[in-house]
């Protein structure tokens, strides 16, 4: 800097104004000033370059103003300005909000409506579908499940022997694991505890890719015959049980089968299937080899696909397998699939189409409000028309008004978002207890429940949804108010003295709304209509048995009390009877599985006197192990033979009763009592044959039914069916202090009534049924406003021509025709557009639809009327008020 040549050099690369004007005297100047010394040649080499760099923008800048200085431009406001206009609408917008509280009130509570309802439903869906699941890669996580082709029925038990080939030979999973559901009771404290969790295979948490709160999973030496008995409880169970011991890992806990070491605490939150109660996790294990008897046991399983390969390749692997384990073992595996299946759809079943097919209804009332709130600021944009075409004339750009115009309506539309939210905070909760958790079943499957629905609310997503659903609504319908200064019609309107009228664009927007309204309504109505008849002819269907005043109750025997089938067997022996004893119990019984909980255990049939040929896989039919008294508390009929009885203890021989279906199918004008068929284990005798029930659900069709007897070898934890004189609730306790005066150890748990089972059964068409009407009710109310303002609008805008008609001599009569005619117009568009649509959109209901089809004329007439009606109904009132025109009034005011 002491020379200063290289800042010499520098400048010559600036505009030569630039150099001249402004950096020749500010170098001059810093010569003079830090010319002496290191450090302030140091500083004024600094300043040098943010001189240049200064000089080189202020050059740059008035050679391109220079070129365009002739010229008239529009300079773009700078940020202040435009933070002054943006909070000049907005205050603007507030002031005219609350001088026209009546508008203000109507369009944000419409607004309110539609964005809450969204909010409510798409919470839900957000929890449901699109929260990501607690295991990393959840994506690649896959339950395996089984068809019968001849049936059609799906399971997701696999069998044991069919695992453990799937697991040696597919080529499409990183791992396929083994787990199973169970129950256990923990004792020691003051009473018994129930618990539900899982029996794993070691590999199921690496699978997973989870990792314990405190100390280990398990190896495969817990896995080995004769280990020493080990268990995982779970974060849960460790805080409420053991009260969050840090000294856990030392502990052992006394189930009824064994004492068990604690050898880790689950990591908190940790439930699998997500959803599922996961309070103790035992080993399970698997053989290393398939079963002679292939079907010996039953297992679950899960698996996590290997990079690469995708939900379809693994589908083909596996039907590959299924083929040839066809081939390979006719008897046992012919007509049987097996496939994979996405976890999260594994899990939330026939739920997940209903779900969606919800959100598209109730963002038809969205767009609805939204065409209604539109409506409504066209109508409010006419008297303003004098106002917006004197700001247009003193300068005021097409851009500005429109600004302002949407201003007003995001003011509206997040006010009514705010209302919304408030709405959704208590309506998503209560939304989700209405969808149906997955049924309850015994054996290996594990109760399982949706995922997500306890942790349904209000989260940033769901806030970001409200907003955004703010934000489109206010640029849908504010654009559309923008229509009344379109094309030039605002200039028009300052030669307007007393009349404003609605521009073609306007009318035309108008118009093409309401019509879009009708239509909406109209796919909402048929979607509610076959909803309700569907809902209608299920609830009409015979089940088959008695639901009323049969009260269900799941007990568990402690096991080391009752090791033997006769012990057990005297247990219940004595249950019956006392409980029948009591006055307010009329009957009572035992069964595996409870009828309407979707249970597809099935077994081969073959009668012994006509043998299949050899490696023909014979047929399967449903299974169920019941008591004598089962039939008779539900009113199951007797056809012929007789029920179980104390007689069906013994060891041999083997009995078993046999529906209607079963006689009509493969015993066809003969008895089947006496005769002698194959099924599970060996030969039996068919002593009894019963009435068809719908066993798995009310839309599912009776099957063909074997019933094997609960009293030759009780299960020690079953499901007691008891019908009651007067309300099951009024004698459950009554029930209690029974059973457990005969066994104080007793597990008593999950009892409900037979009705709430078989309401259960068609809770997703219920849920369908019911928020669909509620959509189509809140439509049809919408609509009908939204035709009436337009119609009374056009009323209004009609005054003088209604006026000159009358006093030409028309009619009151012409007058209303008149006016209907142009309402009937555009409900007859609306309905056919409506009409069309609601076909397309019910073959999407498929799912929830029983005994009805999509295009059910019953439905489709009923809401094209009720829409009809409601809509001339809506024409009728401003048309019959333009039939009173006084023609002297309405000329001489003109």
């Amino acid at each position: 800097m002491r020379n200063g040549a290289w800042a010499d050099r520098l400048g010559r690369w600036l505009p030569a104004e630039a150099r001249r004007d402004l950096w020749a005297p500010s170098l001059g100047d810093l010569r003079i000033r830090h010319l002496e010394t290191k450090a302030g040649a140091a500083w004024s080499a600094l300043c040098v370059i943010a001189l240049y760099l200064e000089c080189l923008r202020v050059g740059i800048v008035a050679r391109v103003a220079s070129r365009f200085e002739d010229r008239p431009r529009l300079s773009r406001p700078p940020r202040r300005e435009f933070a002054a206009m943006l909070l000049q609408d907005l205050r603007r917008a507030l002031r005219l909000f609350r001088l026209e509280s009546g508008f203000t009130a109507a369009a944000v509570l419409t607004l309110a409506l539609g964005i809450g309802a969204n909010t409510a439903l798409f919470a839900v869906v957000e929890a449901v579908l699109l929260r990501p699941l607690p295991f990393s890669n959840a994506g690649d996580l896959v339950i395996i499940k089984h068809r019968d082709k001849n049936t059609g029925l799906a399971k997701e038990f696999l069998a044991i022997g069919d695992f453990v080939d799937l697991r040696t030979q597919e080529t499409s999973l990183e791992t396929l694991v083994a787990y199973g559901g169970v129950t256990a009771t923990m004792l020691g404290g003051p009473e018994p505890v129930r618990l539900e969790g899982l029996s794993a295979a070691p590999d199921l948490f690496d699978t997973l890719r989870v990792q314990p709160a405190m100390g280990r999973f398990f190896t495969a030496d817990d896995s080995r015959q004769g280990a020493q008995p080990v268990v995982v409880i779970g974060y849960e169970l460790w805080q409420t049980q053991f009260g969050s011991d840090p000294n856990i890992l030392s502990r052992s806990v006394q189930f009824a089968s064994a004492r068990r070491l604690i050898v880790g605490v689950a990591a908190k939150g940790f439930h699998f299937p997500p959803g599922a109660a996961t309070d103790v996790i035992f080993p399970a294990t698997v053989p290393p080899a398939a079963p002679a008897q292939r079907k010996s046991g039953w297992v679950f399983g899960v698996g996590r696909l290997k990079p690469g390969q995708t939900i379809e390749t693994a589908r083909a692997d596996f039907e590959r397998l299924s083929q040839q384990f066809e081939r390979q073992f006719p008897e046992q595996n012919r007509g049987s699939l097996y496939y994979v299946e996405p976890i999260r759809d594994a899990l939330l079943g026939d739920t997940k189409r209903p779900l969606l097919l919800l959100l598209g209804a109730v963002g038809f009332v969205l767009l609805i409000a939204c065409a209604n709130v539109g409506n409504l600021l066209l109508a409010r944009s006419l008297a303003r028309q004098q106002e917006m075409s004197v700001r247009m004339a003193l300068g005021a750009g097409w851009g500005r008004l429109a600004a302002q115009v949407l201003t007003e309506a995001l003011v509206l539309s997040m006010t009514g978002a705010a209302i919304g939210v408030a709405v959704a905070w208590k309506g998503a909760p209560a939304l989700a207890s209405l969808i149906p958790q997955s049924p309850e079943l015994t054996g290996v499957t594990q109760s399982s429940h949706i995922p997500g629905l306890e942790a349904v609310g209000l989260n940033g997503w769901v806030l970001a949804f409200s907003v955004s659903a703010a934000i489109v609504s206010a640029v849908i319908f504010g654009a559309i108010s923008c229509l009344t200064f379109m094309h030039g019609e605002q200039r028009q309107a300052l030669n307007a003295t007393r009349r404003t009228t609605m521009g073609a664009a306007a009318r035309r927007a108008a118009s093409a709304l309401v019509t879009a309204e009708i239509a909406l309504a109209a796919v909402l109505l048929i979607g509610a209509g076959l909803t309700l008849r569907s809902f209608a002819n299920l609830v009409s269907v015979d089940p088959g048995f008695r639901t009323a005043n049969v009260l269900l109750v799941n007990v568990s025997l402690p096991n080391g009390r009752y090791p033997t089938p006769e012990s057990r067997r005297a247990f219940y022996d004595r249950a019956f009877s006392d409980l029948i004893a009591l006055p307010e119990i009329d009957d009572a019984g035992a069964a595996a599985v409870t009828p309407l909980t979707g249970n597809n255990w099935t077994v081969g049939f073959e009668r012994v006197e006509h043998p299949l040929a050899k490696g023909e896989r014979p047929p399967e039919v449903g299974w169920q192990s019941a008591s004598g008294g089962y039939f008779r508390t539900l009113d199951i009929p007797l056809r012929s033979g007789r029920l179980f009885d104390n007689r069906d203890a013994a060891p041999a021989p083997g009995v078993v009763i046999i529906s209607e279906e079963i006689a009509r199918q493969y015993f066809p004008n003969e008895d089947p009592v006496g005769r002698r068929v194959r099924g599970g284990d060996g030969e039996v005798e068919i002593v009894g044959v019963v009435g068809n029930i719908h066993r798995a659900s009310l839309a599912d069709r009776p099957r063909a039914d074997m019933y094997f007897p609960f009293e030759h070898d009780p299960d020690r934890a079953t499901t007691l069916f008891v019908r009651t004189t007067g309300d099951p609730a009024q004698a459950l306790p009554a029930v209690r202090t029974v059973l457990r005066r005969i066994e104080p150890g007793l597990v008593v748990y999950g009892t409900r009534t037979l009705d709430e089972v078989a309401s259960a059964s068609a809770a997703v068409t219920q849920l369908a049924m019911r928020l669909l009407a509620g959509f189509a009710v809140v439509a049809l109310v919408l609509a009908a406003i939204g035709i009436y303002g337009v119609m009374a609008y056009s009323v209004k805008q009609r005054t003088r021509e209604l006026g000159t008609r009358v006093a030409l001599g028309a009619s009151r009569g012409d007058i209303i025709r008149l006016m209907m005619r142009q309402g009937a117009v555009m409900t007859l568009v609306g309905l056919v557009a409506g009409v069309a649509g609601g076909l397309a959109a019910a073959r999407s209901l498929s799912v929830v639809l029983y005994g009805v089809p999509p295009s059910d004329p019953i439905a489709l007439s009923a809401a094209a009327a009720l829409l009809s009606a409601t809509a001339l109904a809506a024409c009728y009132l401003p048309a019959r008020r333009a039939a009173r025109v006084d023609p002297a009034q309405t000329l001489a005011a003109e």
